[in-house]
Formats: structure tokens, sequence, C-alpha cells
């Protein structure tokens, strides 16, 4: 493989940190969900996964509405990650995708988001690691 990109990024103070990468374009303070027992805003781990993977998601997508030509007027992908605990007291993801789109019917839409979900280095990286589910949503056409 050719290498096509490295980055650095450096954590100090865990989940109540922050996160920075090494050419300070990314600064990010962290804190605990209140859920999880935290006491002050802030983003967390799992909105970064949640963020990072949802924008090379969309781009897998992207990808293949160019190369397939396809007359998609619009795309954006929300992702929703959700974080377990099991009886081992390991925690564990799951993330779901909705892939909102508009300009092409559901069949062309479902098969995009699944050629999309084997292209993505974040699927990859991730799979049988977490369980991943992903929808297309076709938007309407705004009324006039």
């Amino acid at each position: 493989m050719d290498l096509v990109y490295k980055t650095r990024v450096f954590s100090q103070g865990g989940r109540n940190g922050r996160v920075q990468s090494e050419d300070g374009l990314l600064k990010v303070d962290l804190a605990q969900p209140a859920e999880m027992g935290g006491k002050k805003p802030g983003a967390n781990p799992e909105q970064l996964f949640a963020a990072a993977y949802a924008a090379c998601f969309e781009n897998s997508v992207r990808h293949i509405i160019r190369a397939d030509r396809l007359p998609v007027k619009g795309c954006m992908v929300e992702a929703e990650v959700s974080l377990y605990k099991n009886f081992e007291d390991a925690y564990r993801f799951s993330l779901s995708f909705a892939t909102i789109l508009h300009g092409i019917d559901q069949v062309t839409a479902d098969s995009l988001v699944e050629r999309a979900l084997k292209v993505c280095p974040y699927t990859d990286a991730t799979k049988n690691n977490i369980t991943v589910k992903a929808v297309a949503v076709l938007e309407a056409p705004a009324t006039a």
C-alpha cells in the first residue's frame, strides 16, 4: 500500500482532558457525558468518533456518486453512536447511519449506501468490532 496521509494527535487527561493535533488545527476540550457522571460541558470521544466516521462515510458515498455520475442533488450523513457495557464490564460501540439523499430512487440509494460501506476505511478498520447499521433516506424535494 502507498501511504496517502498520516497525522498525530495528543491526548492528555483522558475523558475530562484535551486532545490536540500535532499541527494545532484540532484542539478540543473533552468532558465525560452527564450520563456517565460528567460534571462539565464539552465534547466527548464518542462524539468525535461519530463525527469522524460520518465525514469519512459521507466522502465514500460522494466518491461513488461521482464515479457513477449519479444525479444526486444533495447528500448528508447523520451518525448516532451508542456505548454499551457488556457482562465483562467492557465497553462496546454500535453505530447507525442515515444517509439522506435527494435526486435518486430508493433502490439506487440503498445500493449506494451498501457500496459506500465497502469502501469506507472506517468501516474496514472497525469490521467485526462494532455493530454498524446504515440506511438510505430519500429527502423530499422542497415545495414552493
